[in-house]
Protein backbone atom coordinates (compact mmCIF):
# COMPACT_ATOMS: atom_id res chain seq x y z
CA UNK A 1 0.00 0.00 0.00
CA UNK A 2 1.01 3.59 -0.58
CA UNK A 3 2.07 5.78 2.34
CA UNK A 4 -0.88 7.77 3.67
CA UNK A 5 0.93 11.08 3.18
CA UNK A 6 1.73 10.25 -0.46
CA UNK A 7 -1.88 9.24 -1.02
CA UNK A 8 -3.22 12.52 0.35
CA UNK A 9 -0.60 14.83 -1.13
CA UNK A 10 -0.19 13.27 -4.58
CA UNK A 11 -2.25 10.30 -5.70
CA UNK A 12 -5.71 11.37 -4.57
CA UNK A 13 -5.39 14.99 -5.88
CA UNK A 14 -3.96 13.68 -9.16
CA UNK A 15 -6.83 11.21 -9.50
CA UNK A 16 -9.39 13.92 -8.78
CA UNK A 17 -7.83 16.33 -11.27
CA UNK A 18 -7.51 13.69 -13.99
CA UNK A 19 -11.09 12.51 -13.44
CA UNK A 20 -12.42 16.05 -13.81
CA UNK A 21 -10.21 17.35 -16.62
CA UNK A 22 -8.36 14.63 -18.51
CA UNK A 23 -10.61 11.58 -18.86
CA UNK A 24 -11.98 12.31 -22.37
CA UNK A 25 -8.43 12.79 -23.62
CA UNK A 26 -7.28 9.59 -21.92
CA UNK A 27 -10.05 7.58 -23.58
CA UNK A 28 -9.31 9.23 -26.92
CA UNK A 29 -5.62 8.34 -26.73
CA UNK A 30 -6.22 4.74 -25.63
CA UNK A 31 -8.90 4.19 -28.26
CA UNK A 32 -6.75 5.66 -31.04
CA UNK A 33 -3.85 3.49 -29.93
CA UNK A 34 -6.04 0.38 -29.95
CA UNK A 35 -7.47 1.18 -33.39
CA UNK A 36 -3.95 1.64 -34.72
CA UNK A 37 -2.87 -1.67 -33.22
CA UNK A 38 -5.82 -3.37 -34.88
CA UNK A 39 -4.73 -1.85 -38.17
CA UNK A 40 -1.25 -3.39 -37.88
CA UNK A 41 -2.66 -6.80 -36.98
CA UNK A 42 -2.47 -6.96 -33.17
CA UNK A 43 -5.00 -9.60 -32.07
CA UNK A 44 -7.83 -8.43 -29.76
CA UNK A 45 -6.98 -4.74 -30.30
CA UNK A 46 -10.32 -4.14 -32.05
CA UNK A 47 -12.11 -5.56 -29.01
CA UNK A 48 -10.07 -3.26 -26.77
CA UNK A 49 -11.25 -0.24 -28.80
CA UNK A 50 -14.86 -1.43 -28.62
CA UNK A 51 -14.74 -1.94 -24.85
CA UNK A 52 -13.04 1.42 -24.30
CA UNK A 53 -15.93 3.08 -26.11
CA UNK A 54 -18.35 1.30 -23.79
CA UNK A 55 -16.41 2.06 -20.60
CA UNK A 56 -16.18 5.78 -21.33
CA UNK A 57 -19.99 5.99 -21.32
CA UNK A 58 -20.18 4.61 -17.77
CA UNK A 59 -19.78 6.66 -14.58
CA UNK A 60 -16.12 6.74 -13.70
CA UNK A 61 -15.21 5.05 -10.41
CA UNK A 62 -14.41 7.22 -7.38
CA UNK A 63 -10.91 7.27 -5.96
CA UNK A 64 -9.69 3.95 -4.63
CA UNK A 65 -6.36 4.07 -2.74
CA UNK A 66 -5.60 0.56 -3.94
CA UNK A 67 -5.38 1.76 -7.57
CA UNK A 68 -2.55 4.10 -8.50
CA UNK A 69 -4.23 6.37 -11.04
CA UNK A 70 -6.94 6.74 -13.67
CA UNK A 71 -4.97 4.74 -16.25
CA UNK A 72 -4.77 1.67 -14.05
CA UNK A 73 -8.45 2.11 -13.15
CA UNK A 74 -9.29 1.74 -16.85
CA UNK A 75 -6.71 -0.99 -17.31
CA UNK A 76 -8.21 -3.06 -14.49
CA UNK A 77 -11.74 -2.47 -15.74
CA UNK A 78 -10.75 -3.61 -19.22
CA UNK A 79 -8.91 -6.65 -17.87
CA UNK A 80 -11.99 -7.64 -15.90
CA UNK A 81 -14.08 -7.56 -19.05
CA UNK A 82 -11.56 -9.16 -21.41
CA UNK A 83 -7.97 -9.91 -20.35
CA UNK A 84 -6.89 -10.44 -23.95
CA UNK A 85 -8.20 -7.02 -24.95
CA UNK A 86 -6.42 -5.41 -22.02
CA UNK A 87 -3.21 -7.16 -23.01
CA UNK A 88 -3.55 -5.95 -26.57
CA UNK A 89 -4.09 -2.34 -25.47
CA UNK A 90 -0.88 -2.42 -23.42
CA UNK A 91 1.18 -3.35 -26.48
CA UNK A 92 3.76 -0.64 -27.29
CA UNK A 93 2.24 1.68 -24.68
CA UNK A 94 3.72 3.46 -21.68
CA UNK A 95 2.22 6.01 -19.38
CA UNK A 96 5.13 8.22 -20.47
CA UNK A 97 3.94 8.72 -24.05
CA UNK A 98 0.30 8.37 -22.99
CA UNK A 99 0.53 11.14 -20.39
CA UNK A 100 2.28 13.59 -22.69
CA UNK A 101 -0.36 12.88 -25.34
CA UNK A 102 -3.17 13.57 -22.88
CA UNK A 103 -1.55 16.83 -21.76
CA UNK A 104 -1.19 17.97 -25.35
CA UNK A 105 -4.81 17.10 -26.14
CA UNK A 106 -5.92 19.05 -23.08
CA UNK A 107 -3.77 22.04 -24.01
CA UNK A 108 -5.12 21.90 -27.57
CA UNK A 109 -8.70 22.10 -26.33
CA UNK A 110 -7.89 24.92 -23.90
CA UNK A 111 -6.07 26.86 -26.61
CA UNK A 112 -9.03 26.49 -28.94
CA UNK A 113 -11.35 27.82 -26.25
CA UNK A 114 -9.01 30.71 -25.49
CA UNK A 115 -8.83 31.51 -29.19
CA UNK A 116 -12.62 31.52 -29.41
CA UNK A 117 -12.88 34.03 -26.56
CA UNK A 118 -10.12 36.18 -28.00
CA UNK A 119 -11.86 36.23 -31.38
CA UNK A 120 -15.09 37.28 -29.67
CA UNK A 121 -13.26 40.08 -27.87
CA UNK A 122 -11.78 41.27 -31.15
CA UNK A 123 -15.25 41.34 -32.74
CA UNK A 124 -16.52 43.32 -29.74
CA UNK A 125 -13.69 45.83 -30.10
CA UNK A 126 -14.32 46.32 -33.81
CA UNK A 127 -18.07 46.73 -33.31
CA UNK A 128 -17.34 49.29 -30.59
CA UNK A 129 -14.85 51.09 -32.85
CA UNK A 130 -17.35 51.32 -35.70
CA UNK A 131 -19.68 53.24 -33.37
CA UNK A 132 -16.92 55.63 -32.30
CA UNK A 133 -15.16 56.62 -35.53
CA UNK A 134 -15.94 60.31 -34.91
CA UNK A 135 -15.58 60.27 -31.11
CA UNK A 136 -12.74 62.63 -30.20
CA UNK A 137 -10.57 61.65 -27.23
CA UNK A 138 -7.31 62.93 -25.81
CA UNK A 139 -4.55 60.33 -25.99
CA UNK A 140 -1.96 60.30 -23.23
CA UNK A 141 1.77 59.63 -23.38
CA UNK A 142 3.91 59.45 -20.23
CA UNK A 143 0.74 60.02 -18.19
CA UNK A 144 0.28 63.46 -19.78
CA UNK A 145 -2.23 64.69 -22.41
CA UNK A 146 -0.59 64.24 -25.81
CA UNK A 147 -2.71 64.60 -28.97
CA UNK A 148 -6.33 64.32 -30.04
CA UNK A 149 -7.35 61.07 -31.66
CA UNK A 150 -10.53 59.02 -31.78
CA UNK A 151 -11.84 56.27 -29.59
CA UNK A 152 -12.01 54.12 -32.72
CA UNK A 153 -8.29 54.70 -33.30
CA UNK A 154 -7.52 53.46 -29.78
CA UNK A 155 -9.84 50.45 -29.98
CA UNK A 156 -8.49 49.41 -33.37
CA UNK A 157 -4.95 49.63 -32.02
CA UNK A 158 -5.93 47.18 -29.28
CA UNK A 159 -7.57 44.87 -31.82
CA UNK A 160 -4.44 44.98 -33.98
CA UNK A 161 -2.42 43.87 -30.96
CA UNK A 162 -4.87 41.06 -30.20
CA UNK A 163 -4.70 39.94 -33.82
CA UNK A 164 -0.98 39.32 -33.28
CA UNK A 165 -1.81 37.50 -30.04
CA UNK A 166 -4.24 35.36 -32.03
CA UNK A 167 -1.43 34.57 -34.44
CA UNK A 168 0.79 33.58 -31.52
CA UNK A 169 -1.89 31.23 -30.24
CA UNK A 170 -2.36 29.59 -33.63
CA UNK A 171 1.41 29.20 -33.93
CA UNK A 172 1.64 27.72 -30.43
CA UNK A 173 -1.20 25.37 -31.36
CA UNK A 174 0.79 24.09 -34.32
CA UNK A 175 3.58 23.03 -31.94
CA UNK A 176 1.22 21.68 -29.29
CA UNK A 177 -0.62 19.60 -31.86
CA UNK A 178 2.07 16.93 -32.32
CA UNK A 179 1.70 13.31 -31.25
CA UNK A 180 3.95 11.62 -28.65
CA UNK A 181 2.08 8.30 -29.02
CA UNK A 182 4.32 5.41 -29.93
CA UNK A 183 7.35 6.84 -28.15
CA UNK A 184 6.50 4.40 -25.32
CA UNK A 185 8.88 4.89 -22.37
CA UNK A 186 11.31 6.93 -24.50
CA UNK A 187 13.00 4.44 -26.84
CA UNK A 188 10.10 3.48 -29.06
CA UNK A 189 9.12 -0.18 -29.53
CA UNK A 190 10.07 -3.32 -31.39
CA UNK A 191 6.45 -3.82 -32.47
CA UNK A 192 5.60 -2.62 -36.02
CA UNK A 193 3.26 0.18 -34.97
CA UNK A 194 2.07 3.02 -37.22
CA UNK A 195 2.67 6.29 -35.37
CA UNK A 196 1.31 8.33 -38.28
CA UNK A 197 -2.02 6.53 -38.06
CA UNK A 198 -2.33 7.20 -34.33
CA UNK A 199 -1.53 10.86 -34.94
CA UNK A 200 -4.18 11.02 -37.67
CA UNK A 201 -6.82 9.41 -35.48
CA UNK A 202 -6.17 12.01 -32.77
CA UNK A 203 -6.15 14.86 -35.33
CA UNK A 204 -2.52 15.69 -34.57
CA UNK A 205 -0.49 17.21 -37.38
CA UNK A 206 2.13 14.45 -37.24
CA UNK A 207 4.09 12.35 -34.75
CA UNK A 208 7.00 13.89 -32.87
CA UNK A 209 9.86 12.37 -34.81
CA UNK A 210 12.23 11.72 -31.88
CA UNK A 211 10.84 9.37 -29.23
CA UNK A 212 13.10 10.78 -26.48
CA UNK A 213 11.85 14.29 -27.30
CA UNK A 214 8.25 13.05 -27.33
CA UNK A 215 8.22 12.14 -23.64
CA UNK A 216 10.69 14.76 -22.37
CA UNK A 217 9.88 18.13 -23.93
CA UNK A 218 8.13 20.86 -21.97
CA UNK A 219 8.92 23.75 -24.31
CA UNK A 220 5.39 23.63 -25.71
CA UNK A 221 3.89 24.17 -22.25
CA UNK A 222 6.27 27.04 -21.55
CA UNK A 223 5.33 28.53 -24.92
CA UNK A 224 1.62 28.33 -24.11
CA UNK A 225 2.25 29.99 -20.74
CA UNK A 226 4.29 32.70 -22.47
CA UNK A 227 1.52 33.42 -24.98
CA UNK A 228 -0.95 33.81 -22.11
CA UNK A 229 1.51 36.14 -20.37
CA UNK A 230 1.82 38.31 -23.48
CA UNK A 231 -1.92 38.53 -24.08
CA UNK A 232 -2.73 39.12 -20.41
CA UNK A 233 -0.15 41.89 -20.26
CA UNK A 234 -1.74 43.65 -23.24
CA UNK A 235 -5.24 43.38 -21.79
CA UNK A 236 -4.12 44.57 -18.37
CA UNK A 237 -2.90 47.80 -20.00
CA UNK A 238 -6.26 48.27 -21.69
CA UNK A 239 -7.94 47.82 -18.32
CA UNK A 240 -5.68 50.47 -16.84
CA UNK A 241 -6.93 52.95 -19.44
CA UNK A 242 -10.57 51.98 -18.98
CA UNK A 243 -10.35 52.44 -15.23
CA UNK A 244 -8.69 55.82 -15.77
CA UNK A 245 -11.49 56.87 -18.12
CA UNK A 246 -14.14 55.59 -15.71
CA UNK A 247 -12.56 57.54 -12.83
CA UNK A 248 -13.05 60.75 -14.84
CA UNK A 249 -16.60 60.05 -15.97
CA UNK A 250 -15.63 59.51 -19.60
CA UNK A 251 -16.83 55.91 -19.64
CA UNK A 252 -19.48 54.13 -17.57
CA UNK A 253 -20.28 50.43 -17.43
CA UNK A 254 -23.72 48.89 -17.47
CA UNK A 255 -25.51 48.57 -14.13
CA UNK A 256 -24.83 44.86 -13.82
CA UNK A 257 -21.08 45.46 -13.95
CA UNK A 258 -20.81 48.15 -11.25
CA UNK A 259 -21.25 48.18 -7.48
CA UNK A 260 -22.45 50.94 -5.22
CA UNK A 261 -21.26 51.92 -1.77
CA UNK A 262 -22.81 51.15 1.60
CA UNK A 263 -22.05 54.74 2.66
CA UNK A 264 -21.70 56.92 -0.44
CA UNK A 265 -24.91 56.99 -2.49
CA UNK A 266 -23.23 58.48 -5.57
CA UNK A 267 -20.73 55.68 -6.13
CA UNK A 268 -20.71 53.56 -9.30
CA UNK A 269 -17.60 51.48 -8.90
CA UNK A 270 -16.48 49.71 -12.14
CA UNK A 271 -15.71 46.50 -10.27
CA UNK A 272 -15.92 44.24 -13.33
CA UNK A 273 -12.83 45.99 -14.68
CA UNK A 274 -11.02 45.66 -11.36
CA UNK A 275 -11.76 41.94 -11.16
CA UNK A 276 -10.66 41.45 -14.77
CA UNK A 277 -7.37 43.19 -14.01
CA UNK A 278 -6.82 40.92 -11.01
CA UNK A 279 -7.54 37.82 -13.06
CA UNK A 280 -4.97 38.75 -15.68
CA UNK A 281 -2.45 39.43 -12.92
CA UNK A 282 -3.16 36.02 -11.42
CA UNK A 283 -2.87 34.35 -14.82
CA UNK A 284 0.54 35.96 -15.35
CA UNK A 285 1.63 34.87 -11.88
CA UNK A 286 0.60 31.28 -12.50
CA UNK A 287 2.51 31.16 -15.78
CA UNK A 288 5.69 31.71 -13.79
CA UNK A 289 5.08 28.49 -11.85
CA UNK A 290 4.70 26.68 -15.18
CA UNK A 291 8.02 28.02 -16.40
CA UNK A 292 9.79 27.29 -13.12
CA UNK A 293 8.47 23.72 -13.08
CA UNK A 294 10.45 23.16 -16.28
CA UNK A 295 13.57 24.92 -15.06
CA UNK A 296 16.71 23.05 -13.99
CA UNK A 297 15.18 19.56 -14.07
CA UNK A 298 16.33 16.53 -16.09
CA UNK A 299 15.40 16.37 -19.76
CA UNK A 300 13.33 13.23 -19.58
CA UNK A 301 10.02 11.93 -18.31
CA UNK A 302 9.62 13.55 -14.89
CA UNK A 303 6.76 14.75 -12.71
CA UNK A 304 7.75 18.43 -12.51
CA UNK A 305 6.67 19.39 -16.06
CA UNK A 306 4.26 16.45 -16.25
CA UNK A 307 1.37 15.77 -13.87
CA UNK A 308 2.52 18.36 -11.34
CA UNK A 309 2.23 21.12 -13.95
CA UNK A 310 -1.32 20.36 -15.05
CA UNK A 311 -3.31 21.92 -12.15
CA UNK A 312 -1.43 25.25 -12.41
CA UNK A 313 -2.06 25.25 -16.15
CA UNK A 314 -5.75 24.67 -15.48
CA UNK A 315 -5.84 27.59 -13.05
CA UNK A 316 -4.05 29.76 -15.61
CA UNK A 317 -6.66 28.96 -18.24
CA UNK A 318 -9.51 29.70 -15.82
CA UNK A 319 -8.16 33.09 -14.73
CA UNK A 320 -7.44 34.07 -18.33
CA UNK A 321 -10.88 32.94 -19.48
CA UNK A 322 -12.71 34.86 -16.78
CA UNK A 323 -10.61 37.98 -17.36
CA UNK A 324 -11.34 37.97 -21.11
CA UNK A 325 -15.05 37.37 -20.52
CA UNK A 326 -15.30 40.24 -18.00
CA UNK A 327 -13.48 42.60 -20.34
CA UNK A 328 -15.63 41.55 -23.29
CA UNK A 329 -18.93 42.27 -21.54
CA UNK A 330 -17.52 45.55 -20.22
CA UNK A 331 -16.72 46.65 -23.78
CA UNK A 332 -20.01 45.47 -25.24
CA UNK A 333 -22.21 48.40 -24.28
CA UNK A 334 -20.49 51.06 -22.14
CA UNK A 335 -21.82 54.62 -21.98
CA UNK A 336 -19.37 57.10 -23.53
CA UNK A 337 -19.41 60.77 -22.50
CA UNK A 338 -18.47 62.11 -25.92
CA UNK A 339 -19.18 65.74 -25.01
CA UNK A 340 -16.87 65.67 -21.99
CA UNK A 341 -14.09 64.04 -23.98
CA UNK A 342 -14.46 66.64 -26.74
CA UNK A 343 -14.36 69.51 -24.22
CA UNK A 344 -11.11 68.14 -22.81
CA UNK A 345 -9.63 68.20 -26.30
CA UNK A 346 -10.95 71.68 -27.06
CA UNK A 347 -9.88 73.31 -23.80
CA UNK A 348 -6.53 71.58 -23.39
CA UNK A 349 -3.25 71.85 -25.25
CA UNK A 350 -3.33 68.56 -27.12
CA UNK A 351 -3.94 70.08 -30.61
CA UNK A 352 -0.91 72.39 -30.59
CA UNK A 353 1.18 70.03 -32.73
CA UNK A 354 -1.10 71.07 -35.57
CA UNK A 355 -0.41 74.75 -34.80
CA UNK A 356 3.29 74.05 -35.30
CA UNK A 357 2.43 72.20 -38.53
CA UNK A 358 0.35 75.20 -39.69
CA UNK A 359 3.19 77.61 -38.97
CA UNK A 360 5.59 75.37 -40.87
CA UNK A 361 3.31 75.27 -43.89
CA UNK A 362 2.64 79.02 -43.78
CA UNK A 363 6.15 80.31 -43.16
CA UNK A 364 8.34 77.57 -44.60
CA UNK A 365 10.58 77.95 -41.56
CA UNK A 366 10.89 74.24 -40.87
CA UNK A 367 9.19 72.26 -38.14
CA UNK A 368 12.07 72.61 -35.68
CA UNK A 369 11.73 76.40 -35.65
CA UNK A 370 7.93 76.23 -35.58
CA UNK A 371 8.08 73.80 -32.65
CA UNK A 372 10.26 76.28 -30.75
CA UNK A 373 7.90 79.17 -31.44
CA UNK A 374 4.86 77.27 -30.20
CA UNK A 375 6.74 76.16 -27.11
CA UNK A 376 7.65 79.78 -26.35
CA UNK A 377 4.04 80.81 -26.93
CA UNK A 378 2.81 78.19 -24.47
CA UNK A 379 5.25 79.44 -21.84
CA UNK A 380 3.80 82.93 -22.23
CA UNK A 381 0.27 81.61 -21.84
CA UNK A 382 1.25 79.70 -18.70
CA UNK A 383 2.84 82.83 -17.22
CA UNK A 384 -0.40 84.70 -17.92
CA UNK A 385 -2.53 81.79 -16.64
CA UNK A 386 -4.37 81.61 -19.94
CA UNK A 387 -5.72 78.58 -21.82
CA UNK A 388 -4.81 77.74 -25.41
CA UNK A 389 -8.32 78.50 -26.61
CA UNK A 390 -7.70 82.18 -25.71
CA UNK A 391 -4.91 82.51 -28.27
CA UNK A 392 -5.24 85.55 -30.55
CA UNK A 393 -3.61 86.71 -33.74
CA UNK A 394 -1.78 89.31 -31.63
CA UNK A 395 -0.17 86.50 -29.63
CA UNK A 396 1.05 84.98 -32.85
CA UNK A 397 2.37 88.32 -34.07
CA UNK A 398 4.39 88.50 -30.87
CA UNK A 399 6.37 85.43 -31.92
CA UNK A 400 6.67 86.57 -35.51
CA UNK A 401 3.92 84.42 -37.02
CA UNK A 402 1.23 85.63 -39.40
CA UNK A 403 -1.87 83.39 -39.62
CA UNK A 404 -5.43 84.25 -40.50
CA UNK A 405 -8.22 83.80 -37.99
CA UNK A 406 -9.51 80.83 -39.99
CA UNK A 407 -6.08 79.21 -39.98
CA UNK A 408 -5.68 79.71 -36.23
CA UNK A 409 -9.11 78.33 -35.39
CA UNK A 410 -8.58 75.38 -37.70
CA UNK A 411 -5.16 74.60 -36.19
CA UNK A 412 -6.66 74.39 -32.70
CA UNK A 413 -9.73 72.36 -33.68
CA UNK A 414 -9.32 68.76 -32.43
CA UNK A 415 -11.67 67.32 -35.06
CA UNK A 416 -9.71 68.99 -37.85
CA UNK A 417 -6.45 67.82 -36.26
CA UNK A 418 -7.76 64.27 -36.57
CA UNK A 419 -9.19 64.72 -40.06
CA UNK A 420 -5.78 65.81 -41.37
CA UNK A 421 -4.08 62.62 -40.12
CA UNK A 422 -4.75 60.61 -43.28
CA UNK A 423 -1.45 58.75 -43.57
CA UNK A 424 -1.40 54.96 -43.19
CA UNK A 425 -2.67 54.00 -39.74
CA UNK A 426 -3.83 57.49 -38.84
CA UNK A 427 -7.04 58.37 -36.96
CA UNK A 428 -8.83 60.31 -39.71
CA UNK A 429 -12.34 58.86 -40.16
CA UNK A 430 -11.68 58.41 -43.89
CA UNK A 431 -8.67 56.23 -43.04
CA UNK A 432 -10.25 54.52 -40.05
CA UNK A 433 -13.11 53.07 -42.08
CA UNK A 434 -10.62 51.32 -44.33
CA UNK A 435 -8.63 50.08 -41.33
CA UNK A 436 -11.77 48.65 -39.77
CA UNK A 437 -12.60 46.87 -43.03
CA UNK A 438 -9.13 45.32 -43.17
CA UNK A 439 -9.31 44.31 -39.51
CA UNK A 440 -12.71 42.70 -40.03
CA UNK A 441 -11.41 40.74 -43.02
CA UNK A 442 -8.45 39.51 -40.96
CA UNK A 443 -10.80 38.52 -38.17
CA UNK A 444 -13.02 36.58 -40.59
CA UNK A 445 -9.97 34.66 -41.80
CA UNK A 446 -9.02 33.78 -38.22
CA UNK A 447 -12.59 32.73 -37.46
CA UNK A 448 -12.60 30.47 -40.51
CA UNK A 449 -9.30 28.90 -39.46
CA UNK A 450 -10.68 28.30 -35.98
CA UNK A 451 -13.86 26.79 -37.38
CA UNK A 452 -11.86 24.48 -39.66
CA UNK A 453 -9.75 23.24 -36.77
CA UNK A 454 -12.80 22.86 -34.54
CA UNK A 455 -14.49 20.68 -37.16
CA UNK A 456 -11.38 18.55 -37.49
CA UNK A 457 -10.95 18.01 -33.74
CA UNK A 458 -14.66 17.32 -33.24
CA UNK A 459 -14.62 14.75 -36.05
CA UNK A 460 -11.73 12.99 -34.34
CA UNK A 461 -13.54 12.92 -30.99
CA UNK A 462 -16.78 11.66 -32.59
CA UNK A 463 -14.94 8.82 -34.30
CA UNK A 464 -13.05 7.80 -31.19
CA UNK A 465 -16.23 7.87 -29.14
CA UNK A 466 -17.76 5.52 -31.73
CA UNK A 467 -20.69 7.67 -32.80
CA UNK A 468 -21.48 5.51 -35.81
CA UNK A 469 -18.29 6.56 -37.62
CA UNK A 470 -16.46 3.62 -39.19
CA UNK A 471 -13.56 5.46 -40.80
CA UNK A 472 -11.39 8.36 -39.77
CA UNK A 473 -10.03 9.41 -43.13
CA UNK A 474 -9.58 12.99 -44.22
CA UNK A 475 -9.18 14.48 -40.74
CA UNK A 476 -6.14 16.29 -42.05
CA UNK A 477 -8.17 19.01 -43.79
Amino acid sequence: MWHDTYLKAVLQPDYTYASEHLLPHLFDALTAHSLMLDGVGVTHAAEAARLLRDIRREPFPPYDPRVEDVFFTIDQKLAGLNPDAAGAMRTALSRNDLDMTIYRLSARLRLMRALSRLLTLRRTLLDFAEREIDTVIVAYTHHQPAQPTTLAHYLTAVENNLARDTGRMFEALSRVNLSPMGAVALGGTSFPIDRYRTAELLAFERPIENTYDAVSASDWQVEVASVITITSTTLSRVLHDMLFWASRGLLSLEDGLVQGSSVMPQKRNPVALEHARTKFSKAIGITQSVILSSHNVPFGDINDPGPDMQPPLSSMWQEFREGVELLTVSLSNPAINREKWLREAQLGESPVTELADAITRKTGCGFRAAHGRVKALLEQLHDQERAVDTLTLADLHGIGVELTTTELVSALNPAEFIARRTTLGGPAPSVMRGQLGEASARLRADLENHERLTHRFMASRAHLEGDGVQECKGLRV
